[in-house]
């Protein structure tokens, strides 16, 4: 409707005159052309609303999903294999190595971690590549 305004007509309607051709009025058309030009904002706005309300609910069930970790100072933690860049990779490898100790909280799910033996790992690590080791 945004694109064209109207409705296609398929070339069979047309050479077998189905009953929306033999109804055709040229100047009820034409009429119903100025009108939906008059109405074309209205449409549109709907159109944005109903964009809206999907992303809306779209939103909602992606963030049922979604797992937020929060971890405290001194948490202990795994840390994800291919970010951390560490050892070899494979699929008979290990995901998650650790345990490591939380340092600090650097930020906003940010954290700082050191090893059991208390040597400080490089860089800050988001939550998102760690998960709670559970004994």
């Amino acid at each position: 409707m945004l694109a064209y305004g109207a409705e296609a007509v398929v070339p069979m309607e047309i050479s077998h005159l189905s009953p929306r051709i033999q109804g055709y009025n040229a100047e009820e058309n034409e009429e119903g052309q100025r009108l939906a030009v008059d109405l074309i904002d209205d449409v549109r706005d709907s159109a944005h609303a109903k964009i809206v309300e999907y992303h809306k609910k779209a939103s909602f069930y992606y963030n049922l999903r979604v797992k937020k970790r929060f971890f405290k100072q001194g948490d202990l933690v795994l840390m994800n294999v291919e970010v951390s860049e560490v050892g070899q990779k494979g699929t008979l490898t290990p995901n998650w190595e650790g345990p490591y100790k939380v340092k600090s909280v650097q930020g906003r799910r940010s954290y700082k971690l050191e090893t059991m033996d208390g040597e400080e790992v490089p860089r800050t690590w988001h939550a998102q590549n760690l998960k709670v080791y559970n004994l």
